[in-house]
């Protein structure tokens, strides 16, 4: 029997049992944020996908409504170097916006750590900050870059002007220059490579357009602009990032998703052989002249 009003102790936990405690925990947390820190990457990068599937779709839209080109040109106003002209009037992040199919600058890569396109403030050459602020406010801007194929197709042996200039190529991507290679295999948009040293409103930014032709005006594509923003491997300095995986939407509107193997925080050409060959990517992007559905001029090489 019970005795009234016996008191009953009150257990507590002990210094050693308190630690014991703590180093369980450490350990699973130890173990869930690596997984935690996964899936929120994975999610990002769907979302990448996604956005990126859209930019395809809204440049296969344009191209219904504007005599088969894919986009107007590339996001670039230096018009006294040759280029295309404002970034509200002319390229892909104009065409989508103007049309309402997408909206980039609410669009951005979630992975990618800068959130400005260069053109918007490159050295003062392009818009105040004032002006770079009033674009980015009315959606004119991106962390995407935009594959030299999409804004200048090939080198125009007739123009007169670099192989990044409007003159001195034949211009915006046409459906019908894609007949002698599968679209499949032709990028129009992915993930931006980053560099710390061109900055807009005091931020990193992405590069616009890839490099096109290298060692010549028919070398292989230089798709060193595209930049692996997913995914996580070893920190590069150089690029204050650790991303090792990049998306690109391709000419019929599927997304690819590319892996940067050598971890240099790009995609760059292997020059050290002739002819030079991607050190990343694979025979999934095509790299070579459109209007011959090869690498190069010489059907040798």
């Amino acid at each position: 029997m019970v005795q009234a009003g016996r008191r009953h102790a009150v257990g507590g936990f002990t210094i050693i049992e308190l630690l014991v405690v703590i180093s369980i925990i450490t350990v699973l947390l130890a173990i869930l944020m690596p997984a935690l820190s996964d899936a929120r990457e994975n999610g990002r990068e769907a979302v990448c996908k996604a956005q990126l599937n859209q930019f395809g779709h809204g440049a296969l839209l344009y191209a219904n409504a504007n005599d088969d080109f894919l986009c107007s040109g590339s996001f670039d106003p230096e018009v006294a170097s040759g280029r295309d002209g404002p970034v509200d009037q002319v390229g892909w992040v104009a065409d989508l916006v103007n049309s309402a199919s997408a909206f980039p600058a609410q669009q951005l890569c979630p992975s990618n750590p800068a959130r400005y396109n260069q053109k918007l403030g490159i050295n003062g050459h392009t818009y105040t900050p004032a002006e770079a602020m009033d674009l980015v406010r009315r959606g004119y801007n991106t962390n995407y870059t935009q594959a030299w194929y999409m804004a200048r197709t090939e080198f125009n042996p007739n123009g007169r002007g670099s192989l990044k200039s409007v003159p001195g190529t034949f211009g915006p991507l046409n459906t019908s220059a894609l007949k002698n290679v599968d679209s499949a295999r032709v990028p129009l948009v992915g993930d931006a490579r980053t560099d710390l040293d061109d900055k807009v409103l005091g931020e990193r930014s992405v590069k616009t357009m890839t490099d096109g032709p290298y060692g010549g005006d028919y070398g292989p594509q230089n798709y060193a602009d595209f930049g692996p923003a997913h995914g996580r491997g070893s920190w590069i300095r150089l690029k204050d990032h650790a991303g090792i995986r990049a998306n690109v939407v391709m000419a019929d509107g599927h997304v690819s998703s590319f892996k940067d193997n050598d971890r240099d925080g790009e995609f760059a050409l292997d020059d050290s052989v002739d002819p030079p060959v991607q050190k990343d990517l694979t025979a999934d992007v095509f790299d070579g002249v459109l209007s011959l559905g090869r690498r190069w001029v010489d059907p040798s090489r």
